[in-house]
């Protein structure tokens, strides 16, 4: 016993612990799906809470793979503009060179990263929040599971409206930027984003308080990283880091020149990535036209207090006690300044990504909730060690039960998945039929084909295949509501024959795939076509390619 708190007493012993802890957790779901699927099977072990983005990531790395460094968005079939990405180009050159399914390169790079997670959440709690060790790491474990109210107002919800829309449900139950929790269940693309969102201001707050071109230069250089792959944080980024400097100069009725310098240098260093991906907007539309449809509103003010709960609350209050007592250490001031800078963002009216603002929000949220707690406890002397000890677990369960319950339906949807009972498990638990129809399609065919495919299965091509769908992901594929529309007028009627030929000309399909969900959408019998060929066939699959000659 005597070893084992010896060993949790070191930092990196306590840190390579937590991680074991978190990984177990966070892949027991993933190990459960793999342990109850059936030999007719492919499982692709897909995130249960935004299954169908799934496929866009393989896409990523199924172009790289074959060679390709720089990307294309394989849900526009109109569209062959290339852009960089260097996260994706990491991970798709790990499964090129180590020979690995996409599949597998996505889960490794999540196990990869979590611990990266860990330790950036560890360090900027451990700089802001100006308690003992042992305090810092139970704010530390605290910001791990601290979640909303959802759980409780969910089931109301349900009463209300049988399967409602997500705009009406707490973000806690289904939104990764909502908790940390959510976060280690995302994909690892998120996992580095929030990361590096803690780094940077682990190292901007160094650098402002000791006055280090250095600190600038890693916080930029983080910075430059991080917006080269996730542009949705330039906002967060650049306004925390201005409006604390502001806020300083405030306090201190003057602003220093070397303080500007440090700044400048910081956002100099990180502006190459910003001006890259504003050219990426100018150069194509189709890039313009998904960041105008790609949406992410922040809830209602109710919800949003819902979904953050007590920790909001405690948070507040905490602002408030140092408000009137007139109190503010640099650190509780960048602290307050993260926070509400959050919040702002969250809610202006001309960013349509609003929602991504929330990114890394939960790490100032802990530390004042905390700071609250911490305050309660004092006031509670009184109380023995033990009933201190017990109200603080009953605390603490009762605030992370929205986590609890987010993770009991990470196994509900793989067991319902894996009997097709639940919208989307065939993108979960493909029928090795349709991947062996893939498999030969991505052997098969160039990288200048496009194949017409129901929007089920146009989602899971280009993430099993790396090549070009008409229609796919909802926000991937530009003009996504009347592409479906399309093409289900497509597969509705045996008839009007020149007018498909028509419309498969003039978006450059060379080929269609008919399986069971295509049926589903009509009449349509391609066997009966002069304009067909028949390429590939088994039980589930046929694939055609178009013969206008």
């Amino acid at each position: 016993m005597a070893s084992i708190k010896k060993i949790l007493a070191n930092d990196f012993y306590f840190l390579v612990f937590i991680s074991l802890v978190v990984i177990i957790i966070m892949e027991a779901p993933v190990i459960y799906g793999a342990l109850i699927n059936d030999k007719n099977h492919y499982y692709t072990g897909l995130n249960t809470i935004a299954v169908i983005d799934g496929p866009v990531y393989l896409s990523y790395i199924e172009q790289v793979k074959v060679g390709h460094f720089l990307f294309r968005d394989l849900f526009n079939s109109n569209d062959d503009f290339r852009f960089f990405n260097p996260f994706w180009l990491v991970v798709g050159l790990a499964a090129k060179i180590f020979r690995l399914s996409g599949v597998f390169t996505l889960q490794l790079f999540r196990l990869i990263l979590i611990p990266l997670f860990l330790l950036a959440l560890y360090k900027i709690i451990t700089l802001l929040l100006a308690e003992n060790k042992i305090r810092q790491r139970i704010c530390f474990i605290f910001s791990l599971i601290i979640s909303g109210l959802g759980i409780f107002i969910y089931p109301l919800i349900l009463a209300g409206s049988g399967k409602p829309d997500l705009d009406k449900v707490p973000i806690d139950l289904w939104a990764y930027e909502a908790n940390n929790f959510m976060v280690l269940r995302y994909y690892p693309h998120a996992l580095l984003a929030i990361s590096l969102i803690f780094l940077i201001f682990y190292y901007f707050y160094q650098a402002i308080a000791i006055k280090s071109y250095q600190k600038s230069i890693r916080a930029g250089i983080l910075a430059l990283i991080l917006f080269s792959f996730h542009p949705f944080q330039i906002p967060l980024i650049y306004g925390v880091t201005l409006i604390y400097v502001l806020v300083l100069a405030v306090k201190n009725k003057k602003l220093d020149f070397k303080t500007i310098k440090i700044y400048g240098l910081f956002f100099l260093i990180s502006l190459a990535s910003v001006i890259y991906y504003f050219y990426q907007i100018l150069a194509n539309e189709n890039i313009f036209l998904k960041a105008i449809q790609n949406t992410n509103w922040t809830p209602s003010p109710f919800l949003f207090i819902l979904s953050f709960g007590f920790g909001l609350i405690l948070a507040l209050y905490y602002i408030y006690y140092l408000g009137k007592n007139k109190k503010f250490s640099h650190t509780q001031i960048f602290v307050i300044v993260w926070f509400l800078t959050n919040i702002i963002l969250a809610y202006l009216p001309f960013l349509n990504f609003q929602r991504r603002m929330l990114g890394g929000f939960m790490a100032p949220l802990s530390i004042l909730a905390f700071s609250s707690l911490i305050l309660i406890s004092d006031k509670m002397r009184e109380l023995a060690k033990a009933t201190k000890f017990f109200l603080g677990a009953i605390l603490l369960f009762f605030l992370s039960l929205s986590n609890l319950f987010v993770y009991s339906q990470d196994f509900k949807f793989l067991k319902q998945a894996a009997l097709a009972n639940v919208e989307h498990s065939d993108l979960v638990y493909v029928d090795k039929q349709i991947k062996e129809a893939l498999d030969w399609y991505k052997k098969t065919v160039a990288d200048s084909d496009i194949i017409l495919a129901s929007y089920e299965r146009g989602n899971l091509i280009p993430g099993l295949t790396g090549k070009k769908v008409f229609l796919g992901h909802p926000i991937e594929t530009v003009g996504f509501k009347g592409k479906r529309s399309e093409i289900e007028y497509f597969f509705a009627f045996n008839v009007l024959d020149s007018e498909k030929i028509k419309f498969l000309q003039q978006n450059k399909i060379t080929y269609i795939f008919y399986s069971d969900f295509e049926k589903k959408l009509g009449l349509y019998s391609p066997a009966e076509k002069s304009y067909l060929q028949e390429v590939f066939k088994n039980d589930k699959a046929i694939i055609y390619r178009i013969n206008l000659n």
